[in-house]
């Protein structure tokens, strides 16, 4: 699966927070994303998807791991510990009450895989909120290659 991040546009939130509400709607209750204002303006905040997440280094149980996509919980192995709520340096993970256990942003990659927008997408009346898939990065050529190519640049002069 291609990466992907949820891309937000303060420019056309209205703080309507039905992101936020589709979210707790299909999350046991609990929502994994937020809405703020600063200075009149609205912005989205979710899980920041971390490369070495510290959330899941805590977890004793590895209820939560870090796929091609993004931090996933396996909601079925956690224990309610809260160690990654502590160990989360953003506060992302939320202890969920009615569920005894923890909820986080795994951008909805399950309903992605089927072709489906991730909730708090699909709930924006305004289109604030989109999927975006990153693009692949050029890998560096060897030095070797490099030189060889300046050579020949040198050569054509």
């Amino acid at each position: 699966m291609k990466k992907y991040k949820i891309k937000h546009n303060p420019e056309k939130c209205n703080g309507c927070q039905e992101c936020v509400k589709a979210c707790a709607t299909n999350h046991g209750g609990l929502n994994n994303c937020d809405i703020y204002e600063v200075k009149g303006k609205f912005y989205y905040f979710s899980c920041l998807q971390c490369g070495k997440p510290q959330c899941a280094g805590a977890c004793p149980v590895g209820a939560l791991r870090k796929n091609e996509v993004a931090v996933i919980l396996e909601l079925e192995r956690c224990i309610g510990c809260k160690n990654c709520i502590e160990a989360c340096p953003f506060g992302v993970p939320k202890y969920n009450e009615n569920l005894g256990k923890i909820n986080k942003c795994d951008l909805c990659v399950d309903r992605v895989k089927q072709g489906k927008l991730p909730y708090c997408v699909e709930a924006c009346p305004n289109q604030a909120l989109e999927v975006v898939f990153e693009q692949p990065k050029p890998k560096p050529k060897p030095k070797e290659e490099k030189k060889s190519e300046e050579k020949k640049e040198e050569a054509a002069k």
